[in-house]
């Protein structure tokens, strides 16, 4: 079966915000009086959901919604507040071709904040449905990328997904979508791909 569509990820395949997260994450827990070394905040932020890796930093957040609300509140406004130091990766410079010939959507653990890079990015408007973690499940679950291709109307075996990390790949397999997992700011793994879907 030909591809038609292309569900990505986003951060760490269209967008390098790495270090966005890493900072905003970290500013978080000291402005709330939790110590957490920036090494470790790094080690996990940009493969999960904002909401587990502030559990996870500091597990007392499970016992209080109230408080993992109000930080979770607090850590959108920062990520709007500094969204500048999100920066495109190669393959969102090559989305213009992409868009020409496949059908595209979006597939993040973010919530609002999503479109927002995407934006940033200057590639929003390339993609007809972007799920986010607000629509569904957060990824491993494949819920997500179920619903992108509910909302293309495209099958799974007409769709691939791209992400970069394990639980993008638990999703994507989850959904019965070829996966292919590259780290958006390695240029080699990039430059396969673009020659896989674009020659």
């Amino acid at each position: 079966m030909a591809i038609t569509a292309i569900i990505f990820d986003i951060d760490g395949v269209l967008a390098d915000s790495r270090e966005a997260i890493a900072y905003n994450t970290v500013c978080l827990m000291k402005e709330f009086g939790f110590n957490v070394p920036a090494s470790r905040v790094e080690s996990m932020s940009s493969a999960h959901s904002a909401e587990s890796v502030l559990i996870a930093l500091a597990p007392s957040l499970s016992a209080d919604s109230a408080l993992l609300k109000k930080m979770l509140a607090r850590l959108a406004a920062l990520t709007k507040e500094n969204v500048e130091m999100v920066k495109p990766t190669q393959l969102a410079k090559a989305l213009p071709s992409l868009a020409a010939r496949y059908r595209l959507a979006a597939a993040s653990n973010r919530k609002s904040s999503a479109n927002l890079v995407l934006r940033q990015i200057g590639i929003e408007k390339y993609f007809e449905a972007v799920m986010t973690s607000e629509d569904s499940p957060a990824k491993p679950d494949p819920t997500m990328i179920r619903r992108a291709l509910g909302k293309m109307g495209v099958r799974a075996d007409e769709a691939i997904f791209v992400g970069d990390n394990l639980e993008d790949r638990q999703a994507g397999e989850g959904a019965g979508v070829r996966s292919i997992m590259l780290d958006g700011m390695v240029e080699k793994a990039c430059q396969a791909f673009l020659k896989e879907f674009l020659g």
